[in-house]
């Protein structure tokens, strides 16, 4: 008979019988509670590797389903992949952590309308940015050479406009004549 199903009169049987006692010595009611203590702490250890085991298990709907991810790696399929083609690479981490959110495919989290509104305002943030970004980028002057001033003024297209460049010219022409 296991303990559980024991009556507390039959456990006393027990000790006094296994340790040689007498009904009625206080040494039983010391042995009585170590034993019961002994056995909660058995049950309470059980309880707890039940709940364990059962953690490591992975989760199970409540309409009967196992789960969907159950055997699939955390690589995206080929499916997912295609999905994610057109998405900027900023967007697909928030693509695939709400499809891990939902527990859905990261095709279905593409097409759900709480990312199609997400992808859009960013998509939009992304142009506003760019459009801002091309009105404050300017050139600097760039350094032309003696000899292509020399070219642009004999043939009249463009005379030098600052000091630097007229210099430039004079040293050119100044070179041209010692040379030939």
């Amino acid at each position: 008979m296991t303990e559980e199903k024991k009556t507390e009169e039959q456990l006393r049987q027990e000790i006094i019988e296994e340790y040689s006692l007498e009904e009625g010595d206080e040494r039983i009611d010391k042995i009585l509670d170590i034993k019961k203590d002994r056995y909660a702490a058995t049950q309470a250890k059980k309880k707890a590797q039940e709940e364990l085991e059962s953690l490591k298990k992975p989760p199970v709907d409540p309409k009967g389903e196992e789960d969907p991810n159950k055997g699939k790696s955390e690589q995206p399929s080929l499916k997912d992949i295609r999905a994610l083609a057109d998405v900027p690479d900023e967007d697909v981490d928030e693509i695939m952590d709400f499809s891990k959110f939902k527990k859905i495919s990261i095709a279905e989290a593409k097409a759900h309308p709480t990312m199609k509104i997400l992808l859009a305002t960013r998509a939009e943030e992304r142009k506003s940015a760019a459009a801002a970004n091309t009105g404050n980028s300017r050139g600097g002057a760039s350094k032309i050479s003696g000899e292509a001033l020399l070219e642009q003024a004999s043939t009249n297209q463009a005379l030098p406009e600052s000091d630097e460049e007229i210099n430039a010219l004079i040293q050119a022409r100044m070179a041209k004549r010692k040379g030939s």
